[in-house]
Protein backbone atom coordinates (compact mmCIF):
# COMPACT_ATOMS: atom_id res chain seq x y z
CA UNK A 1 0.00 0.00 0.00
CA UNK A 2 1.54 3.31 -1.09
CA UNK A 3 1.58 6.53 0.88
CA UNK A 4 -1.41 8.81 0.41
CA UNK A 5 -0.95 12.50 -0.34
CA UNK A 6 -0.21 14.69 2.66
CA UNK A 7 -3.06 17.01 3.68
CA UNK A 8 -2.25 20.69 3.34
CA UNK A 9 -1.61 22.70 6.50
CA UNK A 10 -3.31 26.08 6.69
CA UNK A 11 -2.30 28.80 9.18
CA UNK A 12 -3.95 28.39 12.62
CA UNK A 13 -5.71 25.22 11.43
CA UNK A 14 -6.78 22.52 13.89
CA UNK A 15 -4.54 19.66 12.81
CA UNK A 16 -4.79 15.90 12.94
CA UNK A 17 -1.67 14.59 14.65
CA UNK A 18 -0.76 10.91 14.85
CA UNK A 19 1.63 9.53 17.46
CA UNK A 20 3.01 6.16 16.33
CA UNK A 21 4.87 4.59 19.26
CA UNK A 22 5.95 0.97 18.71
CA UNK A 23 9.25 1.26 20.62
CA UNK A 24 8.40 3.84 23.28
CA UNK A 25 9.73 2.63 26.65
CA UNK A 26 8.00 3.38 29.97
CA UNK A 27 10.65 6.01 30.77
CA UNK A 28 10.25 7.71 27.39
CA UNK A 29 6.48 7.69 27.66
CA UNK A 30 6.40 9.12 31.19
CA UNK A 31 9.13 11.73 30.78
CA UNK A 32 8.74 12.78 27.16
CA UNK A 33 5.92 11.48 25.00
CA UNK A 34 2.94 11.97 27.30
CA UNK A 35 3.91 15.64 27.66
CA UNK A 36 3.87 16.06 23.87
CA UNK A 37 0.49 14.32 23.62
CA UNK A 38 -1.04 16.41 26.41
CA UNK A 39 0.36 19.65 24.98
CA UNK A 40 -0.75 19.13 21.39
CA UNK A 41 -4.16 17.80 22.41
CA UNK A 42 -4.97 21.22 23.86
CA UNK A 43 -5.38 22.63 20.35
CA UNK A 44 -5.37 19.73 17.91
CA UNK A 45 -6.99 16.37 17.19
CA UNK A 46 -4.54 13.77 18.51
CA UNK A 47 -4.47 10.04 17.73
CA UNK A 48 -2.08 7.57 19.37
CA UNK A 49 -1.20 4.17 17.92
CA UNK A 50 0.79 2.05 20.40
CA UNK A 51 1.21 -1.69 21.02
CA UNK A 52 0.92 -3.34 24.43
CA UNK A 53 4.02 -3.67 26.56
CA UNK A 54 6.53 -6.20 25.24
CA UNK A 55 10.27 -6.25 25.84
CA UNK A 56 9.87 -2.96 27.72
CA UNK A 57 8.35 -1.17 24.72
CA UNK A 58 4.74 -0.15 24.27
CA UNK A 59 2.00 0.84 26.70
CA UNK A 60 1.73 -1.05 29.99
CA UNK A 61 -0.44 -0.86 33.10
CA UNK A 62 1.97 1.49 34.86
CA UNK A 63 1.34 4.12 32.17
CA UNK A 64 -2.47 4.11 32.42
CA UNK A 65 -2.57 6.58 35.37
CA UNK A 66 -0.62 9.03 33.22
CA UNK A 67 -3.38 9.23 30.61
CA UNK A 68 -6.63 9.11 32.63
CA UNK A 69 -7.17 12.82 31.93
CA UNK A 70 -6.65 12.39 28.18
CA UNK A 71 -10.05 11.00 27.22
CA UNK A 72 -10.24 13.52 24.37
CA UNK A 73 -7.26 11.77 22.74
CA UNK A 74 -8.04 8.91 20.33
CA UNK A 75 -6.20 5.80 21.60
CA UNK A 76 -5.57 2.82 19.32
CA UNK A 77 -3.87 -0.07 21.14
CA UNK A 78 -2.38 -2.30 18.45
CA UNK A 79 -2.76 -5.57 20.36
CA UNK A 80 -3.15 -8.05 17.51
CA UNK A 81 -1.16 -11.30 17.61
CA UNK A 82 1.53 -9.83 15.33
CA UNK A 83 2.16 -6.73 17.46
CA UNK A 84 5.81 -7.68 18.21
CA UNK A 85 6.66 -7.16 14.51
CA UNK A 86 5.73 -3.48 14.82
CA UNK A 87 9.09 -2.96 16.56
CA UNK A 88 11.19 -4.12 13.61
CA UNK A 89 9.29 -3.95 10.32
CA UNK A 90 5.55 -3.43 10.01
CA UNK A 91 5.61 -2.74 6.28
CA UNK A 92 3.57 -5.89 5.61
CA UNK A 93 0.76 -4.94 7.99
CA UNK A 94 -1.85 -3.58 5.58
CA UNK A 95 -4.40 -2.95 8.34
CA UNK A 96 -1.93 -0.56 9.97
CA UNK A 97 -1.75 1.56 6.82
CA UNK A 98 -5.53 1.49 6.49
CA UNK A 99 -5.82 2.90 10.03
CA UNK A 100 -3.25 5.61 9.27
CA UNK A 101 -5.00 6.55 6.04
CA UNK A 102 -8.35 6.76 7.82
CA UNK A 103 -6.86 9.21 10.30
CA UNK A 104 -5.13 11.05 7.43
CA UNK A 105 -2.81 12.98 9.77
CA UNK A 106 -1.24 16.29 8.86
CA UNK A 107 1.72 15.28 11.06
CA UNK A 108 3.03 11.92 12.27
CA UNK A 109 5.32 11.89 15.31
CA UNK A 110 6.87 8.52 15.93
CA UNK A 111 9.08 6.69 18.36
CA UNK A 112 9.95 3.87 16.02
CA UNK A 113 13.03 1.95 14.90
CA UNK A 114 11.31 0.98 11.66
CA UNK A 115 12.43 3.06 8.68
CA UNK A 116 10.10 1.37 6.18
CA UNK A 117 6.68 1.89 7.73
CA UNK A 118 6.31 5.48 9.10
CA UNK A 119 7.40 7.13 5.83
CA UNK A 120 4.32 5.56 4.19
CA UNK A 121 1.91 7.29 6.58
CA UNK A 122 0.22 10.50 5.39
CA UNK A 123 1.54 13.87 6.43
CA UNK A 124 4.85 15.29 7.62
CA UNK A 125 6.95 12.68 9.44
CA UNK A 126 9.20 13.42 12.41
CA UNK A 127 11.03 10.99 14.69
CA UNK A 128 11.05 11.80 18.42
CA UNK A 129 14.77 11.54 19.16
CA UNK A 130 17.13 12.21 22.03
CA UNK A 131 18.37 15.78 21.92
CA UNK A 132 21.78 15.21 23.51
CA UNK A 133 24.87 16.36 21.63
CA UNK A 134 27.85 15.63 23.89
CA UNK A 135 30.01 17.05 25.29
CA UNK A 136 27.33 19.74 25.70
CA UNK A 137 24.98 19.09 28.60
CA UNK A 138 21.26 18.68 28.08
CA UNK A 139 18.72 17.20 30.46
CA UNK A 140 17.89 13.57 29.54
CA UNK A 141 14.29 14.41 28.65
CA UNK A 142 15.26 17.08 26.08
CA UNK A 143 14.46 15.95 22.55
CA UNK A 144 14.36 17.05 18.96
CA UNK A 145 11.91 16.20 16.20
CA UNK A 146 14.21 14.74 13.59
CA UNK A 147 13.46 14.05 9.91
CA UNK A 148 15.35 10.73 10.09
CA UNK A 149 16.61 8.29 12.68
CA UNK A 150 20.36 8.69 12.55
CA UNK A 151 21.39 11.24 9.93
CA UNK A 152 23.99 13.13 11.95
CA UNK A 153 25.49 16.58 11.56
CA UNK A 154 23.28 17.68 8.68
CA UNK A 155 22.99 21.45 8.28
CA UNK A 156 20.28 23.22 6.27
CA UNK A 157 21.25 25.51 3.42
CA UNK A 158 20.90 28.99 4.93
CA UNK A 159 21.94 32.45 3.68
CA UNK A 160 25.42 33.67 4.63
CA UNK A 161 24.11 36.36 6.99
CA UNK A 162 22.11 33.72 8.89
CA UNK A 163 25.17 31.50 9.26
CA UNK A 164 27.02 34.58 10.51
CA UNK A 165 24.39 34.96 13.23
CA UNK A 166 25.04 31.39 14.37
CA UNK A 167 28.80 31.99 14.37
CA UNK A 168 28.35 35.04 16.60
CA UNK A 169 26.13 33.11 18.99
CA UNK A 170 28.61 30.22 19.31
CA UNK A 171 31.37 31.92 21.26
CA UNK A 172 30.26 31.79 24.91
CA UNK A 173 29.17 28.17 25.11
CA UNK A 174 31.95 26.88 22.84
CA UNK A 175 34.69 28.43 24.98
CA UNK A 176 33.09 27.03 28.12
CA UNK A 177 32.95 23.56 26.58
CA UNK A 178 36.64 23.62 25.69
CA UNK A 179 37.48 24.65 29.23
CA UNK A 180 35.52 21.82 30.81
CA UNK A 181 36.12 18.75 28.59
CA UNK A 182 39.53 18.20 30.14
CA UNK A 183 37.83 17.35 33.42
CA UNK A 184 36.77 14.02 31.89
CA UNK A 185 40.41 12.91 31.87
CA UNK A 186 40.57 11.59 35.42
CA UNK A 187 43.70 10.09 36.91
CA UNK A 188 42.01 6.69 36.82
CA UNK A 189 41.34 7.01 33.08
CA UNK A 190 44.84 8.31 32.30
CA UNK A 191 46.33 5.39 34.20
CA UNK A 192 44.43 3.02 31.92
CA UNK A 193 45.40 4.81 28.73
CA UNK A 194 49.06 5.20 29.70
CA UNK A 195 49.52 1.45 29.40
CA UNK A 196 48.63 1.70 25.70
CA UNK A 197 50.95 4.55 24.73
CA UNK A 198 53.35 2.30 22.81
CA UNK A 199 50.68 1.77 20.16
CA UNK A 200 48.30 3.77 18.01
CA UNK A 201 45.14 3.86 20.08
CA UNK A 202 41.99 3.32 18.02
CA UNK A 203 38.90 4.05 20.06
CA UNK A 204 35.68 2.10 19.61
CA UNK A 205 32.47 3.34 21.25
CA UNK A 206 29.92 0.53 21.41
CA UNK A 207 26.17 0.79 20.86
CA UNK A 208 23.53 0.20 23.54
CA UNK A 209 22.84 -3.54 23.48
CA UNK A 210 19.69 -4.79 25.17
CA UNK A 211 16.50 -6.56 24.15
CA UNK A 212 14.51 -3.31 24.47
CA UNK A 213 16.74 -1.52 21.97
CA UNK A 214 15.20 -2.22 18.58
CA UNK A 215 17.29 0.55 17.02
CA UNK A 216 20.12 -2.01 17.05
CA UNK A 217 18.68 -3.49 13.86
CA UNK A 218 20.51 -0.69 12.04
CA UNK A 219 23.91 -1.79 13.36
CA UNK A 220 26.16 -2.80 10.44
CA UNK A 221 27.44 -5.74 12.48
CA UNK A 222 25.56 -8.65 14.03
CA UNK A 223 26.33 -7.29 17.50
CA UNK A 224 29.01 -5.43 19.44
CA UNK A 225 31.17 -8.51 19.86
CA UNK A 226 31.13 -9.11 16.10
CA UNK A 227 32.13 -5.49 15.50
CA UNK A 228 35.09 -5.80 17.88
CA UNK A 229 36.35 -8.95 16.15
CA UNK A 230 35.91 -7.50 12.65
CA UNK A 231 37.66 -4.21 13.41
CA UNK A 232 40.50 -5.85 15.34
CA UNK A 233 41.29 -8.10 12.37
CA UNK A 234 42.01 -5.03 10.25
CA UNK A 235 44.35 -3.35 12.73
CA UNK A 236 48.11 -3.40 12.20
CA UNK A 237 50.57 -4.71 14.77
CA UNK A 238 51.19 -1.19 16.10
CA UNK A 239 47.52 -0.55 16.89
CA UNK A 240 45.35 -1.42 19.85
CA UNK A 241 41.57 -1.18 20.00
CA UNK A 242 40.42 0.69 23.13
CA UNK A 243 36.74 -0.10 23.68
CA UNK A 244 34.16 1.76 25.75
CA UNK A 245 30.82 0.16 26.49
CA UNK A 246 27.55 2.06 26.38
CA UNK A 247 26.65 3.23 29.92
CA UNK A 248 23.17 1.66 29.72
CA UNK A 249 24.64 -1.67 28.63
CA UNK A 250 26.87 -1.56 31.69
CA UNK A 251 23.84 -0.86 33.89
CA UNK A 252 21.22 -3.15 32.40
CA UNK A 253 22.73 -5.31 29.66
CA UNK A 254 24.79 -8.46 29.32
CA UNK A 255 28.46 -7.67 28.71
CA UNK A 256 29.74 -11.25 28.63
CA UNK A 257 29.93 -11.56 24.83
CA UNK A 258 31.91 -8.30 24.54
CA UNK A 259 34.32 -9.36 27.28
CA UNK A 260 34.76 -12.76 25.68
CA UNK A 261 35.54 -11.21 22.28
CA UNK A 262 38.15 -8.94 23.82
CA UNK A 263 39.70 -11.83 25.76
CA UNK A 264 40.06 -13.81 22.51
CA UNK A 265 42.14 -11.00 21.01
CA UNK A 266 45.00 -11.39 23.50
CA UNK A 267 45.79 -7.73 24.11
CA UNK A 268 44.83 -6.51 20.63
CA UNK A 269 41.75 -4.94 22.24
CA UNK A 270 41.06 -3.68 25.75
CA UNK A 271 37.80 -2.74 27.47
CA UNK A 272 38.26 0.50 29.37
CA UNK A 273 36.72 0.74 32.80
CA UNK A 274 34.03 3.41 33.07
CA UNK A 275 35.23 6.36 35.13
CA UNK A 276 33.27 9.39 36.27
CA UNK A 277 29.74 10.06 35.07
CA UNK A 278 28.08 8.48 32.03
CA UNK A 279 30.01 9.22 28.85
CA UNK A 280 33.13 10.64 30.52
CA UNK A 281 35.33 7.68 29.61
CA UNK A 282 34.37 7.93 25.94
CA UNK A 283 34.92 11.69 25.99
CA UNK A 284 38.37 11.20 27.51
CA UNK A 285 39.20 8.47 24.99
CA UNK A 286 38.26 10.75 22.08
CA UNK A 287 40.87 13.22 23.36
CA UNK A 288 43.59 10.60 23.74
CA UNK A 289 43.31 8.37 20.68
CA UNK A 290 44.58 8.42 17.11
CA UNK A 291 41.02 7.98 15.84
CA UNK A 292 37.55 6.85 16.93
CA UNK A 293 35.21 4.29 15.41
CA UNK A 294 31.48 4.76 15.97
CA UNK A 295 28.13 3.56 14.68
CA UNK A 296 24.82 5.37 15.13
CA UNK A 297 25.31 6.66 18.67
CA UNK A 298 25.72 10.29 19.66
CA UNK A 299 29.46 9.77 20.20
CA UNK A 300 29.93 11.24 16.72
CA UNK A 301 29.21 14.64 18.31
CA UNK A 302 31.91 14.09 20.92
CA UNK A 303 34.44 13.38 18.17
CA UNK A 304 33.39 16.44 16.19
CA UNK A 305 33.63 18.72 19.23
CA UNK A 306 37.14 17.67 20.32
CA UNK A 307 38.55 17.15 16.82
CA UNK A 308 38.98 13.38 16.98
CA UNK A 309 39.25 11.71 13.55
CA UNK A 310 36.29 9.37 13.16
CA UNK A 311 35.18 6.38 11.16
CA UNK A 312 31.40 6.06 11.15
CA UNK A 313 30.17 2.57 10.29
CA UNK A 314 26.56 3.31 9.42
CA UNK A 315 24.04 3.22 6.64
CA UNK A 316 22.84 6.72 7.57
CA UNK A 317 24.18 10.07 6.38
CA UNK A 318 26.84 12.15 8.13
CA UNK A 319 27.54 15.82 7.46
CA UNK A 320 30.58 16.35 5.22
CA UNK A 321 31.99 18.92 7.65
CA UNK A 322 32.65 16.13 10.20
CA UNK A 323 35.36 14.59 8.02
CA UNK A 324 33.96 11.17 8.94
CA UNK A 325 35.26 8.17 7.02
CA UNK A 326 32.88 5.42 5.85
CA UNK A 327 35.22 2.47 5.45
CA UNK A 328 37.83 0.94 7.74
CA UNK A 329 40.83 0.68 5.41
CA UNK A 330 41.09 4.32 4.24
CA UNK A 331 40.50 5.48 7.80
CA UNK A 332 43.32 3.35 9.20
CA UNK A 333 45.63 4.29 6.31
CA UNK A 334 45.10 8.00 7.06
CA UNK A 335 45.64 7.46 10.80
CA UNK A 336 48.88 5.57 10.18
CA UNK A 337 50.05 8.30 7.78
CA UNK A 338 49.44 10.89 10.49
CA UNK A 339 47.07 13.09 8.46
CA UNK A 340 43.50 11.88 9.01
CA UNK A 341 40.59 14.19 8.24
CA UNK A 342 38.87 15.84 11.19
CA UNK A 343 35.79 17.93 11.71
CA UNK A 344 36.12 21.52 10.51
CA UNK A 345 36.34 23.51 13.81
CA UNK A 346 34.35 26.48 12.55
CA UNK A 347 31.60 24.32 11.06
CA UNK A 348 31.53 22.22 14.24
CA UNK A 349 30.84 25.35 16.29
CA UNK A 350 28.15 26.33 13.82
CA UNK A 351 26.39 22.94 13.90
CA UNK A 352 26.39 22.65 17.70
CA UNK A 353 25.03 26.18 18.03
CA UNK A 354 22.32 25.44 15.47
CA UNK A 355 21.34 22.23 17.24
CA UNK A 356 21.20 23.78 20.71
CA UNK A 357 19.44 26.97 19.61
CA UNK A 358 17.13 25.58 16.93
CA UNK A 359 16.47 21.87 17.48
CA UNK A 360 16.40 20.73 21.10
CA UNK A 361 13.67 21.53 23.60
CA UNK A 362 12.07 20.39 26.83
CA UNK A 363 8.70 18.73 26.05
CA UNK A 364 7.57 19.31 29.65
CA UNK A 365 8.36 23.03 29.76
CA UNK A 366 5.36 24.81 31.33
CA UNK A 367 5.46 27.66 28.81
CA UNK A 368 5.73 25.43 25.74
CA UNK A 369 2.74 26.18 23.51
CA UNK A 370 1.27 23.74 20.96
CA UNK A 371 2.08 26.17 18.16
CA UNK A 372 5.72 26.17 19.26
CA UNK A 373 5.89 22.42 18.65
CA UNK A 374 4.09 22.71 15.31
CA UNK A 375 6.48 25.47 14.22
CA UNK A 376 9.45 23.16 14.84
CA UNK A 377 7.89 20.63 12.49
CA UNK A 378 6.78 22.97 9.71
CA UNK A 379 9.87 25.21 9.94
CA UNK A 380 12.88 22.96 10.69
CA UNK A 381 15.20 26.00 10.69
CA UNK A 382 13.74 29.12 12.26
CA UNK A 383 16.19 31.89 13.31
CA UNK A 384 13.42 33.64 15.26
CA UNK A 385 13.62 30.96 17.97
CA UNK A 386 17.40 30.89 18.33
CA UNK A 387 17.94 33.54 20.99
CA UNK A 388 15.28 32.01 23.23
CA UNK A 389 16.60 28.55 22.48
CA UNK A 390 20.12 29.45 23.59
CA UNK A 391 18.81 31.10 26.74
CA UNK A 392 16.89 27.93 27.61
CA UNK A 393 19.92 25.75 26.89
CA UNK A 394 22.21 27.83 29.12
CA UNK A 395 19.67 27.91 31.94
CA UNK A 396 19.23 24.13 32.04
CA UNK A 397 22.97 23.50 31.61
CA UNK A 398 23.70 25.80 34.56
CA UNK A 399 21.08 23.97 36.63
CA UNK A 400 22.58 20.57 35.81
CA UNK A 401 26.04 21.82 36.80
CA UNK A 402 24.65 23.17 40.09
CA UNK A 403 22.96 19.87 40.83
CA UNK A 404 26.14 17.95 40.01
CA UNK A 405 28.19 20.21 42.27
CA UNK A 406 25.68 19.58 45.05
CA UNK A 407 25.88 15.83 44.63
CA UNK A 408 22.40 15.44 43.10
CA UNK A 409 22.08 12.82 40.37
CA UNK A 410 20.03 13.47 37.25
CA UNK A 411 17.70 10.56 36.47
CA UNK A 412 18.94 9.30 33.12
CA UNK A 413 17.83 5.69 32.85
CA UNK A 414 14.52 3.92 32.68
CA UNK A 415 12.78 1.73 35.21
CA UNK A 416 13.74 -1.91 35.45
CA UNK A 417 12.34 -4.07 32.70
CA UNK A 418 8.78 -5.35 32.96
CA UNK A 419 9.37 -8.68 31.23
Amino acid sequence: MSKTSAPLIEPNERLRILFYLPVVTPWWFENIVVHLIRNLAQSHEVHVMVPPLWRNTGLGPDEIPLITDLEHVHWLVLDGPDHPCLRDDASGQNELFELANQINPHITLCRSADTKTPPRFPGILRYIMEGAAPPFTTHPNWIWLAPSLFDHGIMPDLPAHVFAKLDTMSEPHWTQMLQTVGAAQSEEFLAQIEQLRCSHIIGLALEYEHEENFFGQHHLYADNAAMIRAIAKQLGDNCVLAVTNHPLTELHGDTRAVKAAIAELSGKAVLLKQTGSAGETTLALAQNCSGMIIGNSKVWATCAAVGAPMLRRSGFATGDWTGAYNEVEPFLDAVMAGDPAKADPMLARRWFTFHLANNVFDPAAPDLAPNDIIARIIHPAQPERWANGMDRYRAQADEIRRQAAGGMKIRTHRRHLNV
